[in-house]
């Protein structure tokens, strides 16, 4: 064999064992439990606010579909527009994310739910958010996942069927789903044109945003006092989101620690990897308590488990308990 065909044999063979690797279910059933609680609790927030089927049916009775003429849903084609119809699918999108929490029949309501989510996206169009899209991405992936595989109503009926318990799951899930939020911080930053993101615009967009009533949670006569906070604030968004890439290095280099020389053990002493999670999570709470942009920040939140190791999560937890015990 060539020493061409030999790299590439033994290339193949590391990225089959990557992908193939194994791990505890933690992160992932963290991820499934905070992704179906967000968007049990958004559908909720809908119903408590008279938006089902306001939002979701057609004209006369509601903003839906009719408004933009696009082709009616599937439910419509099948059970005709009334608007009980869009409460039903509303009441079985909440059903299947009270299933998928529980983690019974895991595989089925989650699929279920993407399914359910998309044909209210069609309901309205319009409405479609960012963070509903991310999560109609996410919410297959775990379900197809291990997520399921302890903590769960499945679980419990394999247990008592006498089937052993999974110990350990495929990893690659929780690689996509890290994959799929550093695509979306690295695209957002990229797709930000507008000059108040960037030194030419004297980093104003946090400021002006918090000015702007249709997205200001409070009235906008504090930000003149901490404008300055707000630019560094904006500067620093843009530094986190355009080099999210490098989650990527500081990850690796966390996970192996041998490997980086003298950088991957100045990275690993000052914690690099952790102080960029710990400033995504600061950001999203930030935006969460001064904005209102609906389950943006708590949706893209549910996800960050995907960020961090089994392990660790673990070690984590084992710190706590030794906390409480002191």
């Amino acid at each position: 064999m060539s020493s061409w065909r030999r790299r590439a044999a033994v290339r193949a063979e590391r990225w089959t064992r990557f992908w193939d690797q194994r791990e505890a279910p933690t992160s992932l059933w963290l991820c499934r439990v905070l992704v179906s609680v967000v968007v049990a609790a958004d559908l909720l927030q809908a119903w408590s606010l008279e938006l089902v089927p306001a939002v979701w049916a057609a004209p006369p009775d509601g903003l839906g579909w009719g408004v933009t003429g696009d082709a009616p849903p599937w439910a419509v084609t099948l059970f005709g527009p009334s608007p009980r119809v869009v409460q039903w699918v509303w009441g079985l999108a909440l059903l299947a994310s009270g299933t998928f929490l529980l983690g019974l029949g895991t595989r089925v309501s989650g699929l279920a739910l993407a399914l359910l989510l998309a044909e209210l996206a069609r309901y309205a169009p319009n409405g479609d958010r960012g963070v509903d899209i991310l999560l109609r991405i996410a919410i297959p992936i775990l379900a197809l996942s291990g997520s399921h595989a302890r903590w769960s109503v499945d679980a419990w009926l394999w247990r008592r069927l006498g089937k052993a318990p999974v110990m350990q799951v495929t990893a690659w899930p929780r690689y996509l789903l890290f994959a799929q939020l550093v695509w979306m911080y690295n695209s957002a930053a990229q797709n930000r044109y507008d000059s108040a993101w960037w030194p030419t615009g004297h980093f104003s967009a946090l400021g002006t945003l918090l000015c702007d009533p249709h997205f200001a949670r409070f009235d906008s006569g504090w930000v003149g006092a901490v404008y300055p906070l707000t630019q560094v604030a904006t500067a620093s968004t843009m530094l986190f989101e355009g080099g999210s890439m490098l989650i990527f290095l500081w990850t690796w280099l966390d996970r192996f620690p041998l490997r980086g020389g003298v950088w991957g053990e100045r990275a690993r002493r000052f914690k690099i990897r952790w102080w960029w999670l710990g400033f995504g999570v600061v950001l999203h709470l930030g935006i969460a308590l001064t904005m209102r942009l609906g389950i943006f920040s708590f949706g893209v939140l549910a996800l960050y488990p995907a960020f961090v190791h089994p392990n660790e999560l673990r070690a984590a937890w084992g710190w706590l308990r030794r906390r409480q015990g002191a």
